[in-house]
């Protein structure tokens, strides 16, 4: 069901207001949602929230809108908000009373993002009148279906995945558990325990939040926290309309591709049209693929949380966040799409797959608007786009001892950031949706599970190259330690279409996993040898498929998991030669990729200028199969390849090369087109090839007169709406 956004009207704040009233009522607010949070994480036993963080909390109004959003999980902005608008639908007339508490994970129903992204709803009270909801979301490590974990890439429908819970399903009852709600849960999960234990963490905090927001109430009154909550949503979206207001007006269109559905190695359209307005932005995803047989689909709540993924870093980075900053912006979506799916369309992995796809999309969209916009901080919002996809990997079997046990390897939140104008993306930095990214301690996951880590580094592979470098993914291997066997359930869904740069800046690598089987692992540690990929000697090396579910991993074999980085930022040619070989010498570029796509040769005593300058001519000319007719400026930066408008039209601010006085530049440069993955593989960064089916492309734009690389495009070169 779409999110309501609630209809407000930007005016100018009442005078006579206390500024700082305001401000402390707002500040009390998200120190409360962040109370909430330590409340689950000292309460709750599963690693996925005490140590990575896959959580949210959040205080609403009685009629949904958004109080305070804790900074960890952006995409459940869009779950949470669902979940509790239909509860308020669901229960209307139904008796509530303190110490009430409500549990939904339905995707189709509650607006979960998937069914593991278990909601706990609590209603406030101050007297007797209800004046908000208290809600709580995390990951639970099992929610019953085919296979541990609750991503099932076998699934064909909704039914196989979980159990579903929709909205209203009452958990507590004036503060004691409903014990039929909890025999039947119970039962159908695999770690009852834990899944008990983490319920438990969801209803504590929101009964810190409660009990924190009825003392701050006690504090200022009801009225004046009225007030003032109502100020600060006004402020937050008039902040966010100015901002929307320097963008100039016009439609802009992209697309993204889900790849895999848990069957068919298919490619699946996300597409959208942004279109701006004087302050108001819609975000229209009409065409894009009707939903499929798989667990891609993305449901509406992740939908949504998805744009604000990316909308809220790029234009309310220092926005306090409430209902106000989401007002500015519309999303549309057919029903019965990948992006809006109905029953029985299965829905396990689609925020991590489509959603992802969804930030990613929004990244690319406002990348595009904001590059022309006079305002020079609008401008700088532009970015390499992120790898945005989680790489998954679901352990689950019997310890040694006889203890059955569930591991979702939170290591797969290793993934690169986009490049910035003025730096290097982040190296394992998450998802842009995690503001909170943690990844867990090796020791911890060795200690609460029967697994040995054989290393845990940077991927050198992953990174898009550019003036500014895309930020590294994690790559990490383990054998097991205290089991014989264990079913491992895997998802690598940015394996062929990557992370896209901008200006100049190169696509990032891939993601994906294999299978050393019958490895040489114990050889190596009885001597005293710390395992390498070098110093693997295995009988066979299995690559898993992006989606894979039921996989056997025994004694002596070998997991890996590689995690995709984020794009680059600017022409590699721009990038500091001194910086070049710094990455060299600290292992982030290899001395080959720093000659061949940097131009950047090193002697013994660093950087050869002569040698340099040489290099990058040449590849100059490569470009354009000539010399160029226009030099660069001296001292040209990662934005000097961005395409810029004056009042004479496009131009390379590289060299000042004209680009035509059009819509769009990219008729006036000279284009290149390969294939993505032996193209990126030039640049040693590996992408997973498709064996059949439409071929993945990258397009290069260069400067005609000067070689300047302006963008890189991945596409894919034939484009039919995939159905399932």
């Amino acid at each position: 069901m779409p999110r309501t956004i609630m209809p407000s009207t930007t005016t100018a704040l009442p005078a006579g207001y206390d500024p700082v009233t305001l401000e402390v009522i707002r500040m009390r607010l998200d120190s409360i949602v962040e109370e909430m949070g330590i409340a689950m994480i000292r309460s709750s036993g599963s690693p996925v929230i005490t140590e990575a963080g896959d959580f949210n909390t959040a205080l609403f109004d009685p009629t949904g809108r958004i109080y305070a959003y804790s900074d960890y999980v952006q995409f459940h902005i869009g779950s949470g908000s669902v979940a509790v608008q239909n509860l308020v639908k669901a229960i209307e007339g139904e008796p509530l009373s303190p110490g009430d508490a409500f549990i939904s994970n339905d995707p189709h129903t509650a607006g979960a993002s998937h069914p593991p992204d278990t909601n706990v709803i609590s209603p406030i009270f101050h007297e007797d009148e209800l004046i908000g909801w208290a809600q709580s979301q995390a990951h639970l490590v099992d929610v019953g279906g085919m296979t541990p974990g609750g991503f099932a890439p076998g699934a064909r429908d909704c039914y196989a995945e979980a159990l579903r819970l929709p909205p209203g399903v009452k958990i507590f009852d004036k503060g004691e558990p409903v014990e039929w709600v909890r025999r039947i849960l119970l039962n159908n999960v695999r770690v009852p325990a834990l899944f008990w234990n983490d319920v438990r963490s969801l209803v504590a905090s929101n009964n810190t939040g409660i009990r924190r927001l009825l003392g701050t109430i006690a504090e200022f009154g009801i009225e004046q926290f009225r007030e003032y909550t109502h100020l600060s949503f006004q402020l937050a979206e008039q902040i966010v309309r100015e901002r929307i207001a320097a963008i100039p007006d016009g439609s802009y269109r992209a697309e993204e591709w889900t790849e895999h559905n848990g069957h068919d190695d298919d490619l699946y359209r996300v597409a959208c049209t942004m279109t701006k307005r004087d302050s108001q932005i819609t975000f229209d995803f009409t065409g894009s693929s009707e939903q499929t047989g798989g667990f891609v689909n993305c449901s509406y709540g992740a939908l949504v949380g998805s744009v604000a993924s990316a909308v809220v870093p790029i234009l309310a980075w220092d926005v306090p966040f409430n209902e106000g900053v989401m007002t500015a912006f519309d999303v549309i979506a057919e029903s019965g799409s990948i992006v809006n799916p109905t029953p029985p369309a299965p829905i396990s992995n689609g925020h991590l797959t489509t959603g992802a796809r969804v930030s990613r999309l929004v990244t690319k969209l406002m990348n595009e608007a904001c590059r022309t916009s006079a305002d020079e901080d609008i401008r700088a919002r532009t970015q390499g786009v992120w790898a945005d996809s989680w790489t998954g990997g679901i352990s689950a079997g019997t310890t040694e001892d006889g203890e059955y046990f569930v591991l979702f390897n939170m290591d797969g939140g290793g993934m690169g950031a986009g490049a910035q104008p003025e730096a290097d993306g982040l190296d394992c930095a998450g998802m842009m949706t995690q503001v909170n990214n943690m990844l867990p301690d090796v020791e911890m996951n060795e200690m609460l599970y029967p697994v040995l880590y054989l290393w845990k580094q940077l991927n050198i592979h992953s990174a898009g190259h550019g003036a500014q470098r895309g930020g590294l993914g994690l790559e990490f291997a383990w054998t097991l330690h205290g089991a014989q066997e264990v079913t491992q359930t895997v998802f690598a869904p940015s394996a062929q279409v990557t992370a896209d740069g901008f200006g100049g800046g190169l696509p990032a690598g891939g993601s994906g996993h294999e299978v050393h089987r019958g490895a040489n692992v114990a050889a190596l540690l009885a001597g005293g040898t710390v395992p390498t990929r070098a110093d693997l000697v295995a009988e066979s090396t299995e690559l898993l498929a992006i989606n894979q579910q039921s996989v056997p991993i025994r004694t002596g074999d070998v997991f890996v998991q590689w995690i995709a980085g984020g794009g680059g930022y600017g022409d590699p040619l721009l990038r500091d030669p001194e910086r070049v070989a710094a990455d060299v010498a600290d292992g982030y570029v290899s001395a080959a990729t720093a000659e061949s796509t940097y131009g950047v040769v090193l002697g013994d005593d660093g950087v050869d200028a002569a040698a340099t300058a040489r290099a990058r001519a040449r590849i100059r000319r490569s470009r354009l199969g000539a010399d160029p007719s226009q030099e660069t400026a001296a001292g040209a930066t990662a934005g000097a390849s961005a395409p810029q408008r004056d009042g004479d039209g496009w131009y390379c601010p590289a060299s000042g090369a004209r680009l035509g006085t059009g819509p769009d530049w990219r008729p006036h440069a000279l284009q290149i087109t390969h294939v993505a993955a032996d193209r990126l593989h030039e640049h040693g960064v590996l992408v997973r090839q498709r064996a059949d089916g439409p071929r993945v492309l990258i397009d290069e734009f260069y400067g005609p007169t000067c070689g300047t690389l302006l963008e890189t495009r991945i596409r894919v070169e034939t484009a039919p709406t995939t159905t399932a």
